[in-house]
C-alpha cells in the first residue's frame, strides 16, 4: 500500500489523485457495494487509504484495462483475477485463427 499522509481524504483530493471527476467517484459507489467511504453527519464524504487503494484497483480495471462496470464487478468478485473475465473471448479467437490457418493451408496446397 502507498504511503500516505493524511487518515482521511475528501472526495475532491482523491478525485485529484486519479484525475477523475467527484461524480465519477459517487457513481462508483452507488455500483460497487465495497467501496463505501465513511461519512460525516453532514453527509460529508471521507475516504480512508483503503478506500483509496479499492479506487486504484477500479481505476485500474476501468481506466487502463478497459473493462465495463460489470467486468470490473466480476473481476472483484474473483479475486482480482481479471484475466479469467476475457477466457471465453480468448479461446474462441485462437479457435478462429487455427480455422484461418488451416483454411490457408488448404488453400495454399
Amino acid at each position: 500500500m502507498e504511503q500516505f499522509q493524511k487518515q482521511y481524504y475528501s472526495i475532491s483530493e482523491v478525485a485529484e489523485m486519479f484525475r477523475v471527476k467527484t461524480s465519477k467517484l459517487r457513481y462508483w459507489e452507488s455500483q460497487f457495494p465495497h467501496l463505501v467511504p465513511k461519512r460525516r453527519s453532514s453527509g460529508i464524504r471521507k475516504y480512508t487509504p483503503e478506500d483509496i487503494e479499492k479506487i486504484k484497483t477500479l481505476i485500474q480495471l476501468i481506466e487502463e484495462k478497459g473493462l465495463t462496470i460489470e467486468g470490473a464487478k466480476q473481476a472483484i468478485n474473483h479475486k482480482g483475477e481479471a484475466k479469467n473475465i476475457n477466457t471465453p473471448l480468448i479461446n474462441q479467437l485462437i479457435e478462429i485463427r487455427t480455422f484461418l490457418q488451416g483454411l490457408r493451408e488448404d488453400l495454399g496446397d
